[in-house]
């Protein structure tokens, strides 16, 4: 199915829209807002028209060879994630719903700032698009919860096969069998040593990874 996006600008990391008219005399970091308008999540294309080239986002915890760089490159190039501090990214950290709720939803193009907690906007969304029941906002996840997050975000898809190939296929939660089908058919989770871990905690690295697979798929 093909989707499309809206593109809705560039903007600061304070959300102040960069346009052509106004001048800029130093580095920015800048990131780009779509408005998910329809069909299969992908990877936007690039707008033709870029005021400025968002410069390269580094983090003193992510090390060229690691496995995730690219990812976490990625995605806070992309504004989707951020670092935990100044130049720290926290890759082994765990992931909380908030941090899920918020990267979906500015994929969505929602601008997740300005409100009365740093996810009170994304939480709304994931409610209202039922991506999550909003509840237990600062409660770290499981692998197959990211996955059930990212299996509704992308419209709940069909499918049609099974995990009879993991070791530790009976881990899974039944609520969560026909997303973690989907996330392993499409690469989201290609398995730790052979096996799914469903109920190993979500890391940071583990949902930018994840995440750059969900925009390619």
């Amino acid at each position: 199915m093909n989707c499309s996006y809206e593109f809705l600008g560039w903007f600061t990391m304070d959300d102040v829209e960069i346009t052509d008219e106004m001048p800029i005399t130093e580095d920015l970091v800048l990131y780009a807002h779509w408005r998910y308008t329809g069909g299969a999540h992908v990877k936007p294309e690039e707008a033709e028209k870029q005021p400025a080239t968002p410069t390269e986002v580094n983090f003193t915890d992510v090390q060229p060879s690691d496995w995730y760089a690219d990812a976490v490159s990625n995605v806070a190039e992309q504004g989707l994630m951020t670092g935990v501090a100044e130049g720290v990214f926290d890759p082994n950290g765990f992931v909380t719903r908030a941090m899920v709720w918020t990267v979906l939803a500015r994929l969505d193009g929602v601008n997740t700032e300005g409100d009365s907690t740093w996810y009170a906007k994304a939480q709304a969304w994931a409610m209202e698009t039922g991506v999550s029941d909003g509840s237990d906002a600062m409660g770290t996840i499981t692998r197959e919860q990211l996955a059930a997050m990212l299996y509704r975000a992308a419209g709940r898809p069909a499918v049609a096969g099974d995990l009879s190939a993991y070791p530790d296929a009976a881990s899974v939660s039944d609520w969560a069998k026909d997303a973690m089908v989907w996330a392993t058919e499409t690469g989201l989770i290609n398995g730790m040593n052979g096996s799914l871990k469903p109920q190993d905690g979500a890391t940071r690295a583990q949902l930018a990874a994840m995440l750059l697979r969900f925009l390619d798929a």
